[in-house]
């Protein structure tokens, strides 16, 4: 998936990222995708792309 279709994804999800500054979010999302690989599951490819650096938090 490209970062286009990533970022659509992004804004049309049930949830934002929380945080004052961008490291904040990052954070975030890196504790999302902790939590949804721990239950076997796979996160939204928006939210890993954040937590990976590639979408701005």
């Amino acid at each position: 998936m490209d970062l286009t279709e990533s970022q659509r994804q992004r804004e049309n999800a049930d949830f934002t990222l929380r945080g004052r500054t961008p490291e904040a979010r990052r954070a975030s999302a890196r504790g999302l995708v902790t939590i949804a690989r721990k239950r076997g599951q796979q996160p939204d490819q928006w939210v890993l792309d954040v937590a990976e650096g590639r979408l701005p938090a």
